[in-house]
């Protein structure tokens, strides 16, 4: 039993560092598993405040973007009246008389004698035709119509040019900002 007894503090010490070293083992284990959780929380809160961002990013430009278009509209809405009124005017010129409209016409045959000097020499005289007063009116009517609709098509095409830009700037903004920690 000597031997035993001389052995004993040599087990108890080896048991001592046994059991020490499987409690560091397992607080390391936890410590690690902490860290790891840490980390994917860490990892969630910067994509929640990633996405938080870019929503507010988007809310931001949808209200300026509204703004835009309603001033842009409110401008043309102001730009057709101010045309339909000149077209109105014009209208009413051309069918009380106030204003004529001719236009070139070909002669079929020449007279034999024109009035002096009214031709230069070797240009025949060009001869115009007055329109009807509601005739003109009617044109004008159709072409006042033409230029409305090409003012229209102008102003959509200024309002979607307007909105894909945005949604361009907010693509590209949304695409660096995500390529960044």
């Amino acid at each position: 039993m000597s031997w035993l007894l001389k052995a004993l503090p040599y087990l108890l010490a080896v048991a001592v560092c046994a059991a020490w070293s499987g409690l560091i083992w397992h607080l390391a284990g936890k410590s690690t598993e902490s860290a790891v959780r840490l980390e994917w929380q860490a990892e969630r809160t910067a994509n929640a405040r990633a996405a938080i961002d870019a929503f507010t990013r988007t809310l931001s430009a949808q209200w300026q973007m509204t703004e835009n278009l309603a001033a842009r509209d409110t401008a043309h809405a102001k730009e057709i009246q101010r045309v339909q009124g000149e077209k109105a005017l014009l209208e009413h010129k051309l069918r009380t008389g106030g204003v004529r409209v001719s236009v070139p016409a070909r002669i079929a045959a020449c007279p034999a004698g024109g009035p002096a000097g009214a031709a230069a020499a070797g240009e025949p005289a060009q001869a115009r035709a007055e329109l009807d007063p509601a005739f003109a009116a009617a044109v004008a009517g159709i072409a006042g119509d033409g230029d409305e609709a090409i003012f229209d098509l102008n102003a959509c095409i200024d309002r979607y040019n307007e909105v894909r830009e945005r949604i361009n700037a907010l693509t590209r903004a949304g695409s660096t900002s995500a390529q960044t920690p």
